[in-house]
C-alpha cells in the first residue's frame, strides 16, 4: 500500500495542480496539496506500521485517501475529466483493497467531505477541461491502471502459492511427514475410477504396528510418536513415488499402490518388515518393532473408497489373528 499511496498522490498530483493554477487558488492551497501527495504517504504508512491493529489502520488510511480525494474535487470546481479520474480510482482502490463494505464507506466520506468543501467555495462549477490538464491526467489513468493490475496479479499469484500451501497441509498427518486420511480417500477414489477404465491391478496394503498400546503405556506417547515417525520415514523409503504412504489415524498406516500386482505389494511389505525388524533403540529405549499387514487388490465390484479399505482391514485382521508380525495378502 505505501508504494501505491506514493505513486497513486504523485500521479494526481500533476492534473489537480494543473486545475488550481488554471483558477489562480492561493499558494497555501498548492502546499496543501503537495503535503497530500508527498508527505501523506509516509505518516499513513508510520500510522498503520505502528497501530496495534495495522489492517484497521490501514483501511482508516484509505478511507482518509477517499475524503481526501473529495476535497481536491470541490477545490478543482468539479473539472470534469480530472474528477471523474480521481473518484473513480479511489473507489475502485477501495474495492480491491476491502471489498465492498469499505468501498461504500469512502463513498460516503468522499461526498461528504465534497459537499462541505463545495458549499464552503460557493459550489464553484468549471466544465471546462483545458489540454494541459487533459495531459496532466493521462499519465494517472494509464500508469495508475497498470500498477494496480499488476499489483492485483501479483496478489493473487501469491494467494494461489498459499492456498496450495494450506491444501497440502490439510492434506498431511500433523505429526508425520506423511499423507493423512483425506488425501488417502481423494488418491484411491482417483485410482478406483482409473482402474475401472483398464485392466491393470493396484493393491493397497494395511499396516498396523504390534503391540503400539504396550509401548506407549510402558516408555511413554513421547518413544510412541517416535516409533511412529520411523515407520513413517521407512514407509517413505520402501514406496515409490508414485505411491501413496498415508497415516490412517493412531497407529494404522495404509499404502495406495498403483500399478501394482499381489506379488509386487507381497514384496513391499516384506521389505517394510525386514526394516523395521531391525530397529532396536527407539529414543533411547529398547523396543523391538514388529508389524502386521493386510495387503488387498481391488476388484471390479468395489464402488467405493470404503470397500477397498474394508477389504485390506479384513486382511489385516486375518494377519493378526495368525499371530501378528507376518503378512497376509488375498
Amino acid at each position: 500500500m505505501y508504494l501505491m499511496r506514493i505513486l497513486g498522490t504523485l500521479l494526481v498530483f500533476f492534473p489537480v495542480l494543473s486545475v488550481l493554477i488554471e483558477h489562480q487558488r492561493s499558494v497555501w492551497l498548492m502546499i496543501l496539496l503537495a503535503m497530500n501527495a508527498f508527505v501523506w504517504p509516509t505518516l499513513a504508512w508510520l500510522r498503520a506500521r505502528n497501530s496495534p491493529s495495522p489492517l484497521m489502520a490501514e483501511h482508516q488510511n484509505l478511507v482518509l485517501d477517499a475524503g481526501a480525494g473529495g476535497f481536491w474535487i470541490a477545490m478543482m470546481a468539479v473539472n470534469p475529466l480530472a474528477s471523474v479520474v480521481i473518484a473513480t480510482i479511489l473507489l475502485a482502490d477501495r474495492l480491491s483493497a476491502g471489498g465492498v463494505a469499505l468501498m461504500k464507506k469512502a463513498a460516503a466520506v468522499m461526498l461528504g467531505v465534497f459537499l462541505v468543501s463545495w458549499l464552503t467555495q460557493g459550489m464553484a462549477v468549471d466544465l471546462f477541461v483545458s489540454q494541459r490538464t487533459m495531459f496532466a491526467t493521462l499519465p494517472l489513468i494509464a500508469i495508475y491502471l497498470m500498477a494496480l493490475s499488476i499489483l492485483t496479479d501479483s496478489i493473487a499469484l501469491r494467494l494461489r502459492i498459499k492456498s496450495r500451501e494450506l491444501e497440502r497441509i490439510a492434506m498431511m498427518d500433523p505429526l508425520l511427514d506423511i499423507a493423512n486420511r483425506r488425501l488417502l480417500e481423494k488418491r484411491i477414489d482417483h485410482e478406483l475410477k482409473k482402474l475401472q477404465l483398464s485392466c491393470r491391478e493396484s493393491a493397497l496394503m494395511f499396516i498396523d504396528i504390534d503391540n503400539f498400546k504396550d509401548v506407549n503405556d510402558r516408555f511413554g506417547h513421547k518413544v510412541g510418536d517416535t516409533m511412529l515417525a520411523a515407520v513413517s520415514q521407512i514407509l517413505h523409503i520402501a514406496t515409490r513415488p508414485t505411491d501413496t504412504p498415508a497415516r490412517l489415524g493412531g497407529d494404522e498406516f495404509v499404502i495406495l499402490l498403483p500399478s501394482t500386482t499381489l506379488d509386487e505389494a507381497h514384496i513391499v511389505a516384506t521389505r517394510i518388515m525386514e526394516a523395521a525388524a531391525v530397529m532396536k533403540d527407539v529414543a533411547q529405549e529398547a523396543v523391538h518393532c514388529t508389524l502386521s499387514i493386510g495387503i488387498a487388490c481391488a476388484t471390479r465390484d468395489m464402488a467405493s473408497v470404503t470397500d477397498w479399505l474394508q477389504a485390506a482391514d479384513n486382511a489385516l485382521y486375518r494377519a493378526k489373528r495368525e499371530g501378528k508380525n507376518r503378512i497376509f495378502a488375498h
